[in-house]
């Protein structure tokens, strides 16, 4: 059996540390308020505007966006303590996170959502 070429090895690592980074993903949105994580799979999941999004929740554009930011911010610092607690080193952290930015492979935001396409699809609510 012939060995791994570097490419195969860093593809293989790469859909591993995915991974890691899905579950904890889905652990950092499960420890959302629901109003931050309705405000994150409007934007992000459903891909509805700012300006759509703050009509749905009442709530101006620039709030929206205020929010948005903070809310990703305290996502990212979930996932990179959970990845930590499961002791992945600091650079393993960072190889995880960009592994999942380049290529997220599995990471279906619709998915873990849990957004019916038929929805995500209609904009006009």
């Amino acid at each position: 059996m012939a060995a791994a070429t570097p490419f195969e090895a860093q593809d293989y690592e790469c859909s591993h540390f995915v991974e890691f980074v899905r579950a904890a993903l889905e652990h950092a949105l499960d420890r959302l308020e629901p109003r931050e994580r309705l405000r994150l799979g409007l934007y992000y999941a459903q891909q509805l505007t700012l300006a759509e999004t703050g009509r749905l929740l009442k709530e101006h554009e620039a709030t929206v966006s205020r929010h948005l930011a903070r809310t990703r911010d305290t996502v990212r610092e979930e996932v990179e303590t959970k990845l930590s607690a499961a002791g992945l080193t600091d650079a393993q952290v960072a190889r995880c996170c960009e592994c999942a930015a380049k290529d997220a492979g599995t990471l279906n935001l619709e998915e873990i959502f849990g957004v019916r396409k038929e929805f995500a699809q209609d904009r006009s609510i």
